[in-house]
């Protein structure tokens, strides 16, 4: 039901076209310095030419017994082929809240967060990792946690075995890998204490 909830919030749109094979579900541990501090889980479902992602993160990190920081990120988003149709991001941080919508209309994006509404060409796309055309040069890229564009460098080249390395230089970075197939596979970062971060496949 919440599904087609999601799907019938699209107004006027047309839910013909073509089936695609839906990727499998992603799911992550995330290691900061080493140690298990949360897991980072993405589930895919498509319909009617529609592709669901909803992906979620989770993270808590404690000193002795008493937790010290707690982030949760849970972001919905609906595809048809190479276009966003709608997404919705909701971030819980150390108990502040903050949420983005984003939905296409005709060719813009519209993109409503803290800083109020803009209007985005419609190929822009979210920074939420598993989708590995997003991470080419000419398509603006949304930090949806903060629901504003960000310009990263790319920096793009070949990974064992036929895979793609993504670095993304400029603000946290991020260096993201892909196999041959594109499914996203391995992640690094740094986190906001300095703290080396990275994803192992769960």
């Amino acid at each position: 039901m919440r599904r087609r909830a999601l799907l019938a919030a699209v107004p006027g749109l047309v839910l013909a076209g073509a089936a695609t094979a839906t990727p499998a579900n992603l799911d992550f541990r995330i290691l900061r310095g080493g140690a298990s501090v949360g897991t980072h889980r993405v589930r895919f479902r498509e319909e009617a030419g529609l592709l669901e992602a909803v992906s979620d993160v989770q993270i808590e990190v404690k000193l002795m017994s008493f937790t010290v920081f707690r982030y949760a990120h849970r972001t919905a988003e609906l595809w048809r082929g190479d276009r966003l149709v709608s997404l919705s991001s909701r971030l819980e941080k150390n108990g502040s809240t903050t949420a983005c919508e984003a939905r296409a209309e005709g060719e813009a994006l519209l993109l409503r967060g803290p800083e109020g509404a803009q209007r985005l060409p419609g190929q822009a796309a979210p920074l939420t990792w598993w989708r590995r055309a997003t991470l080419r040069p000419g398509v603006p890229l949304i930090d949806p946690r903060k629901a504003l564009l960000v310009d990263p460098e790319l920096r793009i080249s070949r990974a064992p075995q036929g895979g793609t390395r993504v670095v993304l230089v400029g603000g946290e970075g991020a260096d993201v890998l892909y196999d041959a197939a594109g499914t996203w596979v391995g992640f690094a970062t740094t986190g906001e204490d300095g703290s080396a971060v990275r994803y192992e496949r769960a």
